[in-house]
């Protein structure tokens, strides 16, 4: 078994993923400058967990975890709000983040 999958930072990158994949969902409910706003923190702050997670664990763990979430797609898409492109853009950002970290 890999330790690194019980790891705290695998752990708070999994709930810091968990918590941008749940606001996906919800951005279409914003007015436009609150929407950009979650949009900006998401892009920077998903990538921020997964560097700090892959100076820890290492990057391989790491990606691993983003692609995981990755993989299950982004809820909430609707012609005003374009999640799958958002969700794509924070799971390639953060992947390229550990991978530039570990």
């Amino acid at each position: 078994m890999n330790d690194s999958i019980d790891h705290p930072a695998i752990l708070r990158l999994r709930a810091e993923l968990d918590a941008a994949w749940k606001g996906m969902g919800t951005l279409a409910q914003l007015d436009d400058v609150p929407r950009g706003r979650v949009v900006a923190e998401l892009r920077t702050a998903v990538p921020d967990v997964a560097s700090r997670a892959a100076r820890e664990v290492g990057s391989e763990a790491v990606v691993a975890e983003i692609c995981r979430y990755a993989h299950v797609g982004a809820p909430g898409a609707t012609a005003t709000v374009q999640t799958a492109v958002i969700w794509g853009d924070v799971v390639q950002s953060a992947s390229e983040a550990a991978r530039a970290t570990g």
